[in-house]
C-alpha cells in the first residue's frame, strides 16, 4: 500500500493548497537548506497522527502557515508587504490563515485509494477524516494499524537525528523499541498487574501460614502463664505499704524544715533597712567621681589618637624617601652600565666593519682567480691534440676490434675499476673527515685554553664582589634586626596599650557586666544547690573538639549560649520563681523533657568538603543531647566562606552555615558578618582597674625609652644603596661567569666528540687505504694484459698520430676534462663560502647598529629620570621634618592631660572601695533572707508534689483534717521559659517568711515510730528506697499475664478462623500464578516473534549494506539477549563488526560505521510487519560517498510496490538512484515552499 501523493494547505512553510507527488517506489526529496524538506516530512508525520512535540513545534497551532506574501518593486528592486487579499479558497495561504490540513492518499494491493486527512486550527482544535468522512482519532488510528502503520512505534519514518540516537541507544532502549514494534508493550500494564497480584497472593498465603503458627505458640504460652498471678499480687501489696511509709517520713521532715526556716528569716529582717540607705549614698558619690574621670579620659584619648595618627603618617612617609633613594641609585647604575655597554658596542662595531671588508676583499680575489683559471684552461684545450674525422673513424674501428680481445680480463678490469672508484671515493671522504677533525681539534684546544684564562679571572672577580656584598648585608642586617626588634617591641607595647586603654574606657560598663555575670553564676550555683535537675549553662556543658571551632560554635549557640539546661519543665518554673524573688535578673531555661527537637539530617555530615555539622564538632554528655540538638539543629560549620556559599547558594540548601571567622549565611540567604558577642565574663574589680592604670603608665615609659634607642635611617639607606649596587654588579659578573662556564663546557664536550670521532674513523681510514692499494695492484696486473692486446691493434695508428700508445692519447683527453671540472668546483665552493660569510657579517653589523640606537635612547631616558627623582627626594625630606615638629608639640600637650586624668582616677578608686563595701553588706543580708524564703517555697512545692502523687497513685494517706481532693492536679505553669525580673523598691515582703499553702490538710504521723521521727540523716529514706526498688525489680522481672485464661479461649477460636483463611489464600495464590503465567507467555511470544525475525534479518541486511569489492561478503551483525527467560525485562545488545575489522563495541565504531549499523537495524526492524512505505530524513548525513552508494543500492534493490522508500537527502550519489525526484525550493515572491516532481524511470537504461 504505497503512498501515492500528499496534499497540504497552509502547513508550516507551504502556503495555500499544494499537491506533492506522485511518489514512486523509491522517491528522493531534495532541495537547499531551509527550503522546507523537513517540513514535508513533518506533514507526513502530522497526517499519520504523530504528536506535535516530535514535529519541531511546541503546540499544534504553530503548524499553521504564518508567512506574508511579498511584492517586488520593479523600479528599485525593494520589497514590501502587500495588503492582504482573500484568495479564491476563502483566505487560505495568507498570514491570517485560520487552519491547516494535510491529506495523504494511499493505495492498497487492490489499487483502492484511501484518503487520510488531518486538520488543525489556530485555536488548537484537531479534526480527522477517513475517505472524506469525519471520524474519531481512535477510528483513524485503527485504520492506520490495519495497514501496518503504527503511530506509537513510528515504523514508517525515521526523523533527522534518529539514526544517531539508534546507534547510541542502550540495551534497555533497544528492548523497548522492539517491544513497540512487536506489540508486547501493550501487555506491559497487564503483565505488571498480574505480577503484582501474584506477589500479593503469595505474600497473603505466607502471612496466613505464619499467623497460624504464631497462634499455636500463643496457646502454649497462655497455658504456662497462669501460675504467676497470685505471687505478683502479694508483692504489689507489700510495695504499696512501703511507699506509704516513705511518703509519711518525707512529709514529717518537710514540716520540721519549714518551721526552722521561718524562724531564721524573722531574726534577719531587723538589720536590712540601714544597710540599704548607706548603699545608696555610696553609689551616688561613685557616679559623680566616674563622670569626672570619663571627661578627663576622653580628653586624653583624643590627644593620643592625634599623636598616633601623626606618628603613623610619619612612618608611612619614611618608606617613600627610602624608595626614592633606591630608585636614584638604581637609575644611576643603569645609566653607567648603559654608557659602558655603549662604548663596548662601538668597539665591536669597528671590529665588525674591518672583518666584513676583509671577507669582501677575499671574495673579489677568489673571483679573479677563478676567471684566470677558466681562461688558462680554455687556452690549454686549444693546444691539445685533436684528430681528423678519418682518424677518429679509424680509432673507433680499431677500438671495436680491440674490445673482442682479452674479454675476460677486460670485464674483470672494468669491474675492478668501478670498485676502485667507489673505494677511492670512500677513502677520499674518510681522509677529508680525518683532516677536518684534526683541524677542528687544534682550534678547540686553543679556544679551551683562552676560556680557561677568562673563567679564572671572572671567578676571582665574582668572589671579590660576593665578599663585599656579604659584608654590606651583614652590616644592614645588624641595623635592621635592631630596628625590627625595637619596632616589634613598640608594636607589642602599642597593642597592649590600646587594649588597656579600651579596657579602661569600658571599665564602667564592663564592671557592671562582670558583676552581673558573677551574680548569674552565683545564682546558678544556688539553683543547683536548691533544685535537683539543674545541669548548668549550655556553654559550660559543651566544648569544641578543636580551638578553631570556638568562634563558630559561639555564633551558632547565639542567644542560647547562657541558657540553663534543666531536666523538667517543673524545675524551670521553680527556678524562674526563685530568680524573681531574689531579683537575680533574667535567664533562659531549656527543659529536656518538653523541648521540641527536630531530627538531624544525616546528609549534611558529608555534604561538602570543608563543611560539617555543628553537633559533630562539640563534645557533650549524652544526658544533654536534646538541648544540644535544640540549640544547634542542622547548622553547619564551614572552613571558608566559599564552602558556605557552595552549600547555601550553589546547592540551594536551606540551612544555617557559619564560617570559622563567625560569618553566618542564614536559611533565608541573608549574610551576617562579625564575631560572637559572648565573652568569658571578665571581673572588673577595683584592683583590676588599678592594675590596668599602672600597666598603662609602665608601657608609656617603655615606649619613650625605645624611641630614644631607635637608630636613624640614613646609614641604612646608604647600606641599602651600596647593597643594591653590589647585587647588580655581582649578578652581571655571575651571568658572565655562567656564560663562560657553559661555553667552556660546550668546547670540552665538542672536543670529546671530535676525539671520539677521530678514534672511530682511524680504523676505517686505514682499512680503506689498504683495500684501495690492493685494488690498484690487481688493476695494474689486468691492465698489462689488456694493454698488450690493444698495442697489437693500435700499433700503426699510434705511429700515425705520433703517440707512444693509445692510452697516452686517452689519458691526455681525460686529464684535461678532470682538471677543468676540479678547478671549476674548487673556485665555486670558495666563492659560495665567502658570499655566505659576508652576508652573515653584514647582518651582525646591522644588529650592532640597532643595539647602539637602543642604548642611546636608554641613556637619555635615565638622565631625565634622575633629575625627576632628585626633586622628589628634596620635597619628601622637607615634609618629614615638618611632621616630626608637629608630633613634638602634641606630646607636650599630652603630658599635662595625663596628670589630670591620674587625679580623677584616684578619686574614683576611693569612691569605689566605699560603695563596694556597703553593697556587699546589704546584698549579703538580703541574699540570706531570699535563700531562706526559697527554701520554704521549695519545701512547700515538694509537699504539694507529694500530695498530688498520693492522689494520682491512690496512696491512702492518713489525715487528721482536710481532704486530698483540695489539692489541684495541675500547677499554674507559665508559657515563658525566660523572664525579665524588674527591680522593685524594698518592701516588707522580703523581710518576713513566705507563706505556702497547705490546702487545709493535716497529716496523721502515728504510723511513724520514734526512730524514724528522730532520724535527720536520711538513712531511713535510703532504706525505704532500697526496699521499694528491690520489690519493683522483682515485680518487673515477673511480668505475669493476669488475663491468661480469658485470652486462651479467644486464641483457640481465632485458630479455627485462621485455618479457613489459609485455605482460601492458597487457592487465591494458585489462581493469580496461573493468570500471571498466561500473560507472561503471551507477552514473551509476541516479543520473541519480533526478536527472532529481526535477529535473523539483521545479519543479511548488514552484509548487503557493507559488502563491496574489497569485502564481497560484507560485515557481521547480530543481536543477543541479556535475559532469555523474560527478554522484555532486560536489554538487547547489538553487535556489528565492519568488514576487515576486528570485533569492537558500538561505542568504538566511527560515525559512519555507527550510521550503517543503525540503518541495518532500522531496516531489519521495519521488515517485521512492515508499513507500506518508509520515510527517511537525511539518514546519510554522516556517511561518505562509498557508504551512501551502498545504502542507495540497498534501497533501490528492495524498493517495490509493497515496500516504498521516501528519502530526504542532499547527496547526489543517493538521490540519483531513485525512481523519482521531488524538488523543494523557496518561492520568495509568495514567501512559500514549492515543489517540482521528476520521473527518473524514463532515464533508466
Amino acid at each position: 500500500m504505497p503512498l501515492v501523493r500528499i496534499e497540504l494547505c497552509d502547513f508550516k512553510s507551504y502556503r495555500g493548497h499544494q499537491v506533492i507527488g506522485p511518489f514512486k517506489n523509491f522517491t528522493s526529496i531534495i532541495g537547499p537548506n531551509g527550503a522546507g524538506k523537513s517540513n514535508l516530512m513533518d506533514a507526513i508525520s502530522f497526517v499519520l497522527g504523530v504528536k506535535s512535540a516530535q514535529l519541531r513545534s511546541s503546540q499544534l497551532r504553530d503548524l499553521v502557515y504564518r508567512g506574508r506574501r511579498l511584492a517586488r518593486d520593479n523600479g528599485e528592486g525593494t520589497s514590501q508587504a502587500e495588503p492582504e487579499e482573500e484568495d479564491d479558497e476563502g483566505g487560505e495561504g495568507e498570514g491570517t490563515a485560520k487552519k491547516a490540513w494535510v491529506l495523504a492518499v494511499l493505495e492498497d494491493e487492490k489499487k483502492k485509494e484511501w484518503l487520510f486527512q488531518r486538520t488543525i486550527s489556530t485555536t488548537g482544535a484537531s479534526e480527522y477524516k477517513l475517505n472524506k468522512r469525519v471520524v474519531t482519532y481512535t477510528t483513524y488510528n485503527e485504520a492506520l494499524i490495519k495497514h501496518n502503520i503504527l503511530v506509537k512505534a513510528k515504523n514508517f519514518l525515521v526523523f533527522q537525528g534518529d539514526v544517531e540516537a539508534v546507534a547510541s541507544q542502550s540495551p534497555k532502549e533497544l528492548t523497548r523499541l522492539i517491544e513497540q514494534i512487536s506489540g508486547s508493550l501493550e501487555l506491559a500494564s497487564e503483565y505488571e498487574k498480574a505480577k503484582e497480584d501474584q506477589e500479593r497472593a503469595t505474600e497473603n498465603a505466607t502471612h496466613n501460614y505464619t499467623k497460624r503458627r504464631n497462634i499455636a505458640g500463643e496457646i502454649k504460652q497462655y497455658k504456662e502463664q497462669m501460675g504467676e498471678a497470685e505471687r505478683f499480687e502479694s508483692l504489689c501489696r507489700e510495695r504499696d505499704d512501703l511507699i506509704l511509709r516513705r511518703v509519711l517520713f518525707k512529709l514529717f521532715r518537710i514540716e520540721e524544715d519549714l518551721e526552722k526556716n521561718a524562724d531564721e528569716i524573722r531574726s534577719l529582717s531587723s538589720s536590712i533597712s540601714g544597710l540599704h540607705r548607706e548603699k545608696e549614698a555610696r553609689d551616688k558619690a561613685l557616679d559623680g567621681a566616674r563622670t569626672e574621670q570619663a571627661k578627663a579620659r576622653a580628653t586624653v584619648t583624643k590627644a593620643e589618637k592625634k599623636i598616633k595618627k601623626a606618628e603613623k603618617a610619619l612612618e608611612d612617609k619614611k618608606p617613600d624617601l627610602v624608595q626614592i633613594e633606591a630608585a636614584i641609585a638604581h637609575s644611576s647604575r643603569k645609566l653607567a652600565n648603559a654608557q659602558k655597554l655603549r662604548e663596548q658596542v662601538l668597539k665591536d662595531e669597528e671590529k665588525q666593519i674591518g672583518k666584513l671588508q676583509g671577507f669582501q676583499k677575499d671574495l673579489e680575489t677568489v673571483q679573479r682567480a677563478a676567471n684566470e683559471a677558466q681562461e688558462e684552461q680554455r687556452r690549454a684545450s686549444q693546444n691539445n691534440l685533436s684528430l681528423s674525422e678519418e682518424s677518429l673513424e679509424e680509432y673507433r674501428r680499431l677500438k671495436a676490434q680491440a674490445s673482442v680481445l682479452a674479454v675476460e680480463e677486460r670485464q674483470a678490469l672494468e669491474k675492478l675499476t668501478r670498485e676502485e672508484k667507489t673505494t677511492s671515493r670512500t677513502f677520499s671522504q674518510l681522509k677529508d673527515k680525518q683532516e677536518e677533525f684534526e683541524r677542528k681539534r687544534a682550534e678547540l684546544h686553543e679556544d679551551a685554553e683562552l676560556h680557561e684564562i677568562r673563567k679564572s679571572d671572572m671567578d676571582a672577580k665574582v668572589a671579590d664582589y660576593a665578599e663585599q656584598l656579604s659584608k654590606v648585608k651583614q652590616q644592614l642586617e645588624n641595623q635592621q634586626s635592631e630596628r625590627t626588634r625595637i619596632n616589634r617591641l613598640e608594636a607589642e607595647l602599642n597593642e597592649r596599650l590600646l587594649e588597656i586603654h579600651q579596657k579602661l574606657m569600658q571599665a564602667g560598663f564592663d564592671q557592671k557586666a562582670s558583676e552581673r555575670e558573677a551574680k548569674l553564676k552565683e545564682t546558678l550555683s544556688n539553683l543547683q544547690r536548691i533544685f535537683s535537675g539543674v545541669r548548668g549553662r549550655l556553654v559550660d556543658l559543651c566544648k569544641p573538639t578543636q580551638r578553631k571551632y570556638e568562634t563558630a560554635i559561639s555564633v551558632i549557640l547565639g542567644r542560647n549560649i547562657d541558657a540553663v539546661v534543666v531536666d523538667e519543665e517543673r524545675t524551670a518554673i521553680d527556678c524562674i520563681e526563685y530568680m524573681r524573688n531574689q531579683r537575680a535578673g533574667q535567664a533562659t531555661f531549656i527543659p529536656l523533657d518538653t523541648i521540641q527537637v527536630k531530627p538531624v539530617n544525616d546528609k549534611f555530615r558529608a555534604f561538602a568538603k570543608g563543611a560539617r555539622l555543628a553537633l559533630d564538632v562539640i563534645q557533650y554528655e549524652a544526658a544533654v543531647e536534646r538541648a544540644m540538638h535544640h540549640a544547634c539543629g542542622n547548622a553547619l560549620v564551614c572552613d571558608t566562606m566559599e564552602v558556605a556559599r557552595y552549600v547555601c547558594y550553589e546547592k540551594g540548601q536551606e540551612v544555617k552555615a557559619v564560617t570559622l571567622e563567625g560569618t553566618i549565611i542564614h536559611k533565608s540567604g541573608l549574610i551576617t558578618g562579625g564575631r560572637s558577642t559572648h565573652e568569658n565574663g571578665k571581673k572588673w574589680e577595683e584592683k583590676d582597674v588599678q592594675g590596668l592604670s599602672r600597666a598603662r603608665d609602665n608601657i608609656q615609659n617603655q615606649l619613650s625609652e625605645l624611641v630614644k634607642q631607635k637608630p636613624g635611617n640614613k646609614e641604612d639607606e646608604n647600606l641599602t644603596s651600596e647593597m643594591i649596587r653590589l647585587e647588580s654588579v655581582l649578578q652581571l659578573a655571575r651571568d658572565d661567569q655562567s656564560g663562560l662556564t657553559h661555553r667552556l663546557k660546550g668546547i670540552k664536550d665538542e672536543l670529546k666528540h671530535v676525539d671520539r670521532s677521530l678514534r672511530q674513523i682511524s680504523p676505517e681510514y686505514k682499512k680503506a687505504q689498504k683495500a684501495l692499494e690492493e685494488l690498484r695492484e690487481r688493476i695494474q696486473s689486468l691492465a698489462t694484459v689488456v694493454d698488450a692486446a690493444e698495442d697489437q691493434i693500435f700499433g700503426n695508428f699510434c705511429r700515425q698520430i705520433g703517440v707512444a700508445s693509445i692510452r697516452d692519447y686517452e689519458a691526455r683527453q681525460l686529464k684535461l676534462a678532470q682538471e677543468e671540472s676540479e678547478a671549476r668546483l674548487r673556485f665555486d665552493t670558495q666563492i659560495a663560502r665567502l658570499t655566505h660569510q659576508s652576508q652573515f657579517e653584514e647582518e651582525q653589523l646591522k644588529r650592532l647598529q640597532e643595539r647602539l640606537t637602543a642604548l642611546a635612547e636608554t641613556v637619555t631616558a635615565e638622565e631625565s629620570n634622575l633629575t625627576d627623582l632628585e626633586q622628589k627626594r628634596v620635597d619628601t625630606e622637607a615634609e618629614l621634618e615638618s611632621m616630626q615638629e608637629g608630633i613634638k608639640e602634641l606630646e607636650e600637650d599630652m603630658t599635662s592631660l595625663k596628670e589630670t586624668l591620674e587625679e580623677r582616677s584616684k578619686a574614683v578608686d576611693e569612691a569605689k572601695r566605699a560603695a563596694l563595701k556597703a553593697a556587699k553588706a546589704f546584698e549579703h543580708a538580703e541574699k540570706e533572707i531570699s535563700t531562706r524564703n526559697d527554701e520554704i517555697e521549695r519545701l512547700g512545692s515538694e509537699r504539694s508534689g507529694l500530695y498530688r502523687k498520693c492522689r494520682l497513685e491512690e496512696i491512702r494517706l492518713p489525715l487528721v483534717a482536710g481532704n486530698l481532693k483540695n489539692v489541684p492536679m495541675e500547677e499554674n505553669l507559665r508559657e515563658e521559659v525566660a523572664m525579665d525580673v524588674d527591680e522593685e523598691d524594698e518592701g516588707d515582703s522580703t523581710q518576713r517568711p513566705k507563706r505556702v499553702s497547705d490546702y487545709g490538710i493535716e497529716v496523721d504521723f502515728e504510723a511513724l515510730d520514734e526512730n524514724e521521727r528522730e532520724d535527720a540523716s536520711g538513712e531511713t529514706l535510703t532504706e525505704f528506697d532500697a526496699s521499694i526498688s528491690k520489690l519493683n525489680a522483682e515485680i518487673e522481672r515477673m511480668t505475669p499475664n493476669m488475663k491468661a485464661m480469658d485470652r486462651l479461649d479467644d486464641v483457640e477460636t481465632k485458630l479455627a478462623e485462621t485455618e479457613k483463611e489459609a485455605d482460601r489464600a492458597r487457592k487465591d495464590s494458585k489462581n493469580a500464578r496461573d493468570t500471571f503465567n498466561d500473560v507472561k507467555q503471551r507477552r514473551t511470544e509476541l516479543f520473541n516473534n519480533a526478536y527472532n525475525h529481526i535477529s535473523e534479518r539483521i545479519d543479511q541486511v548488514y552484509k548487503d549494506l557493507t559488502k563491496g569489492k574489497a569485502a564481497p561478503m560484507g560485515g557481521v551483525a547480530y543481536l543477543s539477549l541479556e535475559d532469555n527467560e523474560e527478554p522484555y525485562a532486560a536489554g538487547i545488545k547489538y553487535h556489528a563488526m565492519p568488514p576487515m575489522k576486528r570485533f569492537r563495541d558500538m561505542e568504538q565504531l566511527s560515525g559512519g560505521e555507527k550510521t550503517v549499523a543503525a540503518l541495518a537495524l532500522l531496516f531489519a526492524i521495519h521488515s517485521y510487519q512492515p508499513s507500506p512505505f518508509f520515510v527517511l530524513d537525511e539518514v546519510d548525513a554522516a556517511l561518505d560517498n562509498t557508504n551512501v552508494a551502498k545504502v542507495a543500492n540497498y534501497i533501490r534493490a528492495h524498493a517495490s510496490e509493497t515496500f516504498q522508500f521516501i528519502v530526504i537527502s542532499l547527496k547526489g550519489s543517493l538521490y540519483e538512484r531513485g525512481h523519482s525526484l521531488v524538488g523543494i525550493y523557496r518561492d520568495q515572491d509568495v514567501n512559500s515552499s514549492r515543489t517540482l516532481t521528476l520521473d527518473l524511470t524514463q532515464y533508466d537504461e
